[in-house]
């Protein structure tokens, strides 16, 4: 019977070592044999995979294995739910211990772009009463779980990589990225101020990767194009790799 390391089935899977750990003790899956995960363990965490994909909890998760006809409440929706009332009720200590639970109980992607993103596009289109403290406490917050993950990242076997933010138009999505990455295995080195000129990275990096949330100039583009040329491992990413919005260029001219 074939037998499958951890990280190969973290591999498929699609989630860090840390998670998989969760998930066993959650009682999800089972130990692995001397051997490895059997190929029944692997189709059980990838089973798991999928259900967090939708935002249920590891505690409904075990409830639809042990019992399953069980009707599941609402995934996602409920997740944002809690985390907008932890940052309208609750101390920050509750909100960091959400973020953190949340991180490792899922697969990096889902939790960033089917988590963090929809909320911190909510809070930053909010405009109720105590929206714009909402929307700092969550920044904080979300800087706050990435320092903690970058000092883990250290402790593992992960890839250097040096993220640059290009341009910004809302500060809190390079630390969303850098999340990402980071559950992608990755060790993540951020330069989060866009200058207008290439930064330069304090460690040795294997990917470089330049962040435009609102476009590329063309002094930019020009260095990234002479890298690239060079043979760099450099790529563009980010919601919008054109030419910066007139909104931007206004603002930079003021």
């Amino acid at each position: 019977m074939p037998q499958h390391s951890t990280d190969t089935v973290c591999g498929l899977v699609g989630v860090l070592p840390e998670t998989l750990r969760r998930w066993r003790r959650a009682g999800l899956i089972t130990p692995p044999g001397p051997a490895g995960y059997s190929d029944s363990q692997l189709t059980r965490a990838l089973y798991v995979r999928e259900m967090t994909s939708g935002g249920h909890t590891l505690f409904d998760i075990h409830a639809v294995l042990n019992w399953p006809h069980v009707a599941l409440p609402g995934g996602w929706a409920c997740r944002e739910e809690d985390m907008l009332q932890l940052l309208s009720n609750n101390p920050d200590a509750d909100v960091d211990r959400e973020l953190e639970i949340m991180n490792t109980d899922y697969c990096a992607d889902d939790y960033v772009n089917r988590y963090l993103r929809p909320l911190n596009l909510w809070l930053r289109t909010d405009l109720s009463e105590g929206a714009a403290l909402r929307q700092q406490r969550f920044h904080t917050a979300v800087v706050a779980q990435w320092k903690r993950l970058a000092l883990a990242a250290r402790r593992r076997s992960t890839v250097p990589l040096f993220l640059e933010a290009v341009s910004v138009t809302d500060e809190t999505e390079i630390w969303m990225e850098a999340i990402r990455l980071n559950g992608q295995g990755f060790r993540v080195e951020v330069a989060a101020i866009a200058s207008g000129v290439p930064a330069v990275a304090n460690q040795r990096f294997e990917h470089h990767l330049m962040w435009c949330g609102d476009g590329i100039s063309e002094s930019m583009k020009t260095a990234f194009l002479s890298s690239l040329e060079a043979g760099e491992p450099i790529m563009l990413t980010g919601t919008n790799t054109g030419l910066p919005s007139q909104i931007s260029l206004i603002t930079a001219n003021a």
